[in-house]
């Protein structure tokens, strides 16, 4: 039986984690789920759900990083991150028959593809896991929504930082690289390649980053963060 199926809930602490939700699961209900999912590995850059795609199966990342970009008045843009032990655009899945984003696997990822039959026969059956479910996506909801308003009011300095100390946090480590060049970078943020490259190249002459090619390696944490709320 896979990892995420087999550790203890702990939802009061840790309801952002999607694992948590599958462990209100009964036994019977774990064993289904495991015949009832496909298990896939994706490259970095692979397209892991395509936008238009019927919404035949929840997606689960069992380790890795995806990307989640929507299209806007033709714009392609950045919605979030995932990482490991977390659905894929869950909060827009039981909404509408076609998944309305596109993943991107940033690194090597594996994914459980999820039945959406059987998924939804939990949700009738299973009152706890149910509600387990409504807590970690209203957990989504709401993260999602002041990263969002968050990102919106700052300058380059500041998005830049908030995206620099999010992988951090991803890594957890100071010194990290990057899963995206430059351009995705800017893609991300909705600024140029250039702002991106030249906000890089002035953290480093500052002495709050060591910048070399993709390898990040965060010097000054407390300056970092400053700009983060102040840029």
């Amino acid at each position: 039986m896979p990892d995420f199926l087999k550790e203890k809930p702990q939802l009061d602490c840790d309801f952002l984690n999607a694992k948590e939700c599958l462990n209100m699961l009964t036994d019977d209900e774990k064993e289904l789920l495991v015949q009832h999912k496909t298990d896939l590995e994706f490259n970095a850059g692979e397209i892991i759900v395509k936008r238009g795609a019927v919404v035949s199966n929840l997606v689960y990342v069992t380790d890795g990083l995806v990307k989640l970009e929507v299209v806007n008045d033709n714009k392609t843009s950045t919605l979030g991150l995932v990482q490991s032990h977390s659905f894929v655009g869950l909060i827009c899945c039981f909404a509408f028959k076609n998944f309305d984003f596109t993943a991107i696997a940033l690194e090597n990822t594996k994914v459980s593809f999820i039945e959406m039959d059987v998924f939804e026969t939990f949700i009738k059956n299973n009152g706890a896991f149910s509600l387990a479910l409504i807590r970690h996506m209203s957990g989504i909801a709401n993260g999602l929504f002041h990263s969002m308003t968050r990102l919106s009011q700052k300058n380059i300095d500041g998005a830049l930082s908030i995206l620099l100390l999010d992988f951090a946090t991803i890594y957890k480590s100071s010194t990290y690289m990057l899963p995206v060049v430059r351009k995705e970078l800017a893609d991300m943020l909705g600024y140029s390649k250039e702002s991106i490259i030249n906000t890089l190249s002035k953290f480093n002459k500052e002495g709050i980053l060591n910048v070399s090619d993709r390898k990040i390696e965060i010097l000054d944490l407390k300056k970092l963060k400053q700009i983060s709320v102040l840029g």
